[in-house]
């Protein structure tokens, strides 16, 4: 829907951009700026982008809704379940359904893998083969896991990620929307990266804590995240919202209704930081440095942008 014309290998689904806002209204609005086609991508098509600009809000009453804590295969913090459930609790009565549901997934975790390095080895090869030490170790881990397969796992991954995609659809044919948890754990400091472990279970790379939405990724559908309400640390809870396949005015339109009906309840509506609460960053936000402690600014940047 948003073209990118900056991505190395233009026929992938997987790498794509889109608006962020503080409310569902500023989404639109960057939405209705930034879409539609552009011969720079080849996967851009024509559209009318102003329809974003004002979906209206869905009448919640009317949408079925299917929800899971994991999509059957990622990990999931024991907090961020009850907190997931907790919330469902909280607005199962909104929907016309709202029901569990179960979705096969494949080997989606291996077929990211793949189909990420792939993108990888297209977009870092000049500056690896050049001079491998100016890339940081997690872009050089994926990109020297990438430089390793074969055609025959490429061909293997572009193959899954299709059964995955008819797969998926079999779940629209009786839900509007699906919800998740969009993180698997409640938001740490800056100054760590990622989320090593979950529950305990070290996490097989750097990037395998953001399952949840990747495996929405490898599906093409559109997504969105509205926050809501607190975790069970009093951290901000991000709802992902998944809809039909090129359904993000329907999408935009639900999360509108959402916002609005979750504004009434505190159990659901987006929270308002304590500013008085806060403690002091370290390092401070206002200063030149922008790695954590210890850490190579190189480093930090592209494991950043890498995710």
């Amino acid at each position: 829907v948003v073209p990118s014309v900056r991505k190395p290998l233009g026929w992938t689904p997987i790498s794509v951009v889109g608006p962020m806002g503080r409310t569902v209204a500023d989404a639109c609005l960057q939405m209705a700026a930034s879409a539609g086609p552009d011969a720079g991508d080849p996967l851009s098509y024509p559209l009318d982008p102003l329809q974003f600009l004002a979906p209206g809000s869905a009448d919640l009453g009317r949408l079925r809704v299917a929800y899971t804590e994991d999509f059957g295969l990622c990990d999931v913090d024991d907090g961020i379940r009850a907190t997931f459930r907790a919330k469902i609790a909280a607005m199962r009565h909104l929907f016309a359904a709202c029901d569990p549901i179960e979705i096969d997934f494949g080997e989606a975790h291996r077929c990211f893998d793949v189909l990420r390095a792939e993108a990888f080895v297209a977009g870092m090869r000049d500056a690896y083969e050049k001079e491998p030490g100016s890339l940081g170790p997690n872009p050089r881990a994926n990109f020297e896991m990438g430089a390793a397969m074969s055609l025959k796992d490429c061909a293997w991954a572009q193959a899954e990620q299709t059964r995955l995609i008819k797969r998926f659809q079999r779940a629209f044919d009786d839900y509007d929307l699906i919800l998740s948890p969009t993180t698997p754990v409640s938001p740490f400091p800056w100054t760590q990266l990622y989320a090593e472990a979950i529950n305990g279970k070290r996490q097989e790379n750097y990037y395998r804590w953001l399952a949840l939405t990747y495996v929405i990724t490898l599906t093409t559908h559109p997504a969105l995240t509205l926050p809501c309400g607190r975790d069970h640390k009093g951290m901000p809870f991000g709802l992902q919202i998944v809809g039909r396949f090129r359904g993000d005015r329907e999408v935009l339109a639900a999360a509108q209704g959402m916002e609005s009906a979750f504004a009434g309840n505190e159990e659901l509506r987006r929270p308002r930081p304590d500013l008085a609460g806060l403690k002091a960053a370290e390092p401070a936000l206002t200063s030149i440095v922008t790695a954590p402690p210890g850490g190579a600014q190189s480093t930090t940047q592209a494991s950043v942008s890498a995710v």
